[in-house]
């Protein structure tokens, strides 16, 4: 099955490019899920999240609650971060453009935040938070990589 836009076309079906940037999401929500709960210098990848989408908030005119801003910050990150790892479908090889996409989301977690304006502290307040950062979203490319990779299921007749 081939779709894509003028140029761009893939045999990934639409079905595995979904369940690529889902992989990949998923995996980047669990390290930092379990990570901020077990080790003391893991990156905080929700408190940016939240503290962009208070920015973006306050600018509207809103002003929604540190709860608030944490569920409507996942439900963006996954959204997101699913997107970005599905990009890598459209790739001639698509493997490799997941680990790249991977490799590009876990640089700009530690080095974009400060330039957003919100702040270094969540992925980058020691040398470890920031290598861990980088190896999460690394580790969802991973993911989205693996789920690419895989053969299709068979179907039994």
């Amino acid at each position: 099955m081939e779709y894509g836009w003028e140029g761009v076309t893939t045999d990934v079906p639409l079905g595995r490019t979904v369940l690529a940037g889902v992989a990949g999401a998923a995996a980047v929500t669990a390290l930092n899920e379990v990570g901020r709960r077990v080790l003391r210098d893991a990156p905080r990848v929700e408190l940016l999240g939240a503290r962009g989408v208070r920015k973006l908030a306050r600018r509207a005119g809103h002003r929604p609650d540190g709860r608030q801003a944490f569920w409507i910050a996942l439900a963006a990150e996954v959204l997101t971060n699913g997107s970005w790892y599905a990009l890598a479908a459209q790739a001639r090889r698509p493997r490799r453009a997941a680990v790249w996409l991977g490799a590009l989301a876990g640089a700009g977690a530690v080095l974009l935040p400060g330039a957003l304006g919100i702040g270094t502290w969540p992925t980058r307040r020691t040398a470890r938070t920031a290598a861990l950062s980088f190896a999460w979203y690394l580790a969802g490319g991973l993911a989205a990589a693996a789920v690419l990779g895989s053969p299709p299921p068979r179907l039994r007749r």
